[in-house]
């Protein structure tokens, strides 16, 4: 059965726990009690948001220019490329669905603390459970995309090998015909294999001059993508790294779609790489 996961996969290797974490300070730590949380960012400096659960976010569009943001296994990397007022960003977690609301600002000033955890009541009780190693039986699947999306997303810091998976040849060099319609261009960019599964990281990039948002169910929106349906190829898991894509040409318009396959990844497209696909001619269908 194909399994469909949408946007912001946490990418800390299996064993790694979410707070244990390299500090030059003690971490501020706030209980969630439906009120915005503040959080104060140093202006080309880095804070970091623990929550405790695998999270997605949504950002302003005020903040698209001015802020860099990654979301890796339940924790926000909240870089200020600019200073900016007081503006609210929402966070919710992926199994409970909870909506934390954070008010950030940025300015020249230093922060108090290069840490913050957000708590909630459940999670206090449960802290020591979630500060435990996350169990051997974990999913391949999982465990696999979230090795991919650490090489490729996570600070250098927190880059942790995993002598179980290892990085394997991918000699494509070109978009291939990866998604119908031609809509997103596509470049496979590397490719992983342990546990018997395979995971490729793909560079889709929006060719409309439009947004688009990329989910995984039907959608009447014009402008929403269903990949499960678009996208080419017998795979067990997919994963996007972002809910939306700018317009072509912006620096938004470009996410990675992580593929998990019982296979090689040339061995799941389920159509031959010719030279014409290989030239990137032909991309959608």
């Amino acid at each position: 059965m194909k399994t469909y996961i949408l946007i912001f996969i946490g990418v800390m290797t299996l064993g790694t726990a979410p707070f244990v974490l390299a500090q030059t300070s003690t971490p501020e730590r706030v209980i969630w009690d439906a009120r915005p949380i503040p959080v104060h960012v140093q202006r080309n400096h880095e804070r970091i948001v623990h929550f405790p659960d695998e999270i997605r976010y949504w950002l302003p569009d005020s903040l698209q220019s001015k802020v860099s943001v990654i979301a890796a296994n339940g924790v926000l990397y909240i870089r200020a490329l600019e200073t900016f007022p007081e503006t609210r960003m929402r966070v919710q977690g992926l199994n409970d669905q909870q909506i934390f609301l954070l008010d950030v600002v940025a300015n020249d000033v230093a922060s108090i603390n290069e840490e913050l955890i957000v708590l909630t009541p459940d999670s206090v009780v449960n802290l020591s459970n979630n500060l435990a190693p996350e169990p051997q039986s974990q999913d391949w699947r999982v465990r696999l995309t979230r090795f991919a999306a650490q090489a490729l997303y996570a600070p250098e810091r927190l880059l942790v090998g995993d002598n179980a998976i290892r990085r394997v040849p991918l000699d494509i060099t070109h978009p291939i015909p990866l998604v119908r319609t031609g809509v997103l261009e596509a470049t496979a960019i590397a490719s992983w294999r342990g546990g018997g599964l395979t995971v490729t990281a793909v560079k889709l990039r929006n060719l409309q001059p439009h947004t688009l948002s990329l989910t995984f169910e039907s959608s009447k929106d014009n402008k929403a993508i269903d990949l499960s349906r678009m996208i080419r190829g017998d795979w067990l898991t997919m994963t996007v790294q972002h809910a939306s894509l700018g317009q072509i040409n912006q620096s938004e318009d470009t996410t990675t779609l992580y593929l998990v396959s019982q296979y090689p990844f040339v061995e799941s497209l389920g159509f031959p790489l010719t030279d014409t696909a290989l030239s990137g001619e032909n991309n959608g269908g």
